[in-house]
C-alpha cells in the first residue's frame, strides 16, 4: 500500500510538472503572438507562431528537415562517441595519477576556455571542410564536461574502497573495472548529458558557418533567401532535437543510476 501511495504521489508530481511546462509554453506562444500583432518587431523578421508551425510541418513532410536533422545527428553522434571515450579515459587517468594532473593542469586550463567556434578557421585549414573537421570541433567542445565529471567522480570515491580492493588482490586494471568505473559512472553520465547539448549546438554552428550539410546549412539558406518562417522552423526543429536528446540522456541516467543524488528528489 505504501508503494502504491509513493507511486501515485510521484505520478501526481510528474503530471503537475508537465502541466506547469504546458502553461509556460502557452505563455511563450501568447507573448510571441502579442509581439507579432503589436508591430514592435517587423513581422518580416518575426512571423507568427502559426506560420512557423506551418513551415515546420511542410519541411517535415517534404523531407528537407528530416534529412538535415539526420545529417546533423550523424556528425553529433560521432563527435560525442569520441568525446565520451577520450573524456572518460583522461578524466580517470588524471584522477588516479596526481603528478600527471598537476603537470597537465596549466595546459587544460588554457585550452578549456577557448571557444570552439574560434577554432573553425584553424580546423578548416588543417582538415578541410569534411566530416573530420566537424567531428574534431564537436569533440573538442564536448570533451570538457565529460573529462572533469569523470575526474570529479573518481576523486569522490571513498579511499577505503581501494584498501578493500588491495586486500582482495585487485591489480590496477581490476580496481578501475571493479571500483573506479562503477563509482564514477553517475558523474560521468551527468557530464555526458551536458556535453550532448554542447555538441549539438556546435554541430549546427559549424554547419551554419561552413555550409556543411545539416540544420545549420538549411538555416543559413533560409536566412539568405529571406524565408524567415522557414528559418524559425529550423530553429524550432533544433530546439526539439535538443530537448529530446536531453530527455533521452536523463531517462537513461534515472534508469541506470537511480541512487544518484541528482535524481533522488
Amino acid at each position: 500500500m505504501a508503494d502504491v501511495g509513493v507511486s501515485g504521489s510521484r505520478r501526481g508530481w510528474q503530471i503537475g510538472k508537465a502541466g506547469k511546462g504546458l502553461v509556460g509554453a502557452l505563455f511563450l506562444v501568447a507573448f510571441w503572438e502579442m509581439l507579432w500583432l503589436s508591430g514592435v518587431v517587423d513581422p518580416r523578421d518575426l512571423p507568427s507562431v502559426f506560420a512557423i508551425l506551418r513551415s515546420f510541418v511542410m519541411q517535415i513532410t517534404n523531407g528537407a528537415l528530416v534529412l538535415a536533422a539526420l545529417q546533423t545527428l550523424f556528425s553529433w553522434a560521432i563527435g560525442m562517441a569520441v568525446a565520451m571515450v577520450l573524456g572518460t579515459a583522461l578524466g580517470i587517468l588524471l584522477a588516479l595519477v596526481p603528478w600527471l594532473e598537476r603537470a597537465s593542469r596549466p595546459t587544460l586550463e588554457f585550452l578549456r576556455p577557448i571557444p570552439s567556434v574560434a577554432l573553425i578557421p584553424v580546423a578548416l585549414m588543417a582538415l578541410g571542410i569534411g566530416v573530420a573537421m566537424q567531428v574534431s570541433l564537436i569533440t573538442f567542445a564536448s570533451i570538457w564536461p565529460i573529462l572533469f565529471a569523470a575526474r570529479q567522480g573518481v576523486e569522490a570515491i571513498d579511499p577505503r574502497y581501494f584498501d578493500v580492493g588491495r586486500v582482495w588482490g585487485l591489480g590496477q586494471a581490476g580496481r578501475i573495472l571493479r571500483i573506479v568505473l562503477p563509482a564514477a559512472l553517475p558523474s560521468i553520465a551527468t557530464g555526458t548529458r551536458i556535453a550532448a547539448s554542447v555538441a549539438l549546438a556546435l554541430s549546427i554552428t559549424v554547419e551554419l558557418l561552413t555550409g556543411r550539410p545539416g540544420l545549420g546549412a538549411v538555416l543559413q539558406a533560409a536566412r539568405l533567401s529571406g524565408q524567415t518562417a522557414d528559418m524559425w522552423a529550423v530553429v524550432f526543429c533544433a530546439g526539439i532535437m535538443g530537448q529530446g536528446i536531453n530527455m533521452v540522456f536523463l531517462r537513461i541516467e534515472r534508469a541506470l543510476f537511480p541512487w544518484s543524488g541528482e535524481h533522488l528528489a
